[in-house]
């Protein structure tokens, strides 16, 4: 076997080995939280959510104004599960530039997550489901 093939068995090796490393059951199943909807809160941006590779992720994001407090919340959430998933609000798919927001609180049901500072939501127009360990994107919405 000559030298490029086996460099090329394990590249695929070692690709394969990162795909499958956030599958889906890698992972415990999370309690379904129903967390409320924000009072007095007004919509300011919103969007769906789509999966990424074999990945599904399905709900609604919104960035929640209440009274000056930013809040995004997932409603009618839903996505596979994994290790070390996060929530990012970030500039791209591959979150070269992201504010995250903590863990995944659960993989399904509505949660609320509190955005602290004053981000520019222009420089930051997607929420994503990360996994922060491998590096690799489950999913996103793109606010508008």
């Amino acid at each position: 076997m000559s030298g490029i093939n086996h460099l090329r068995i394990v590249f695929f090796a070692f690709v394969t080995f990162l795909f499958l490393s956030c599958d889906k059951d890698n992972d415990t199943p999370m309690d379904t939280p129903d967390e409320p909807v924000p009072d007095n809160g007004m919509v300011i941006l919103q969007g769906n959510f789509s999966g990424n590779r074999n990945y599904s992720v399905s709900g609604t994001a919104r960035i929640i104004d209440q009274a000056g407090k930013k809040i995004l919340r997932f409603e009618n959430f839903s996505t596979s599960n994994g290790p070390d998933l996060k929530v990012y609000l970030a500039s791209d798919a591959g979150a070269s530039r992201f504010i995250n927001l903590g863990n995944l609180k659960s993989t399904s049901g509505n949660q609320n997550y509190d955005i602290t500072g004053m981000p520019d939501f222009s420089q930051y127009p997607l929420a994503m489901i990360w996994c922060e360990q491998f590096g690799a994107l489950f999913g996103s919405a793109t606010l508008k």
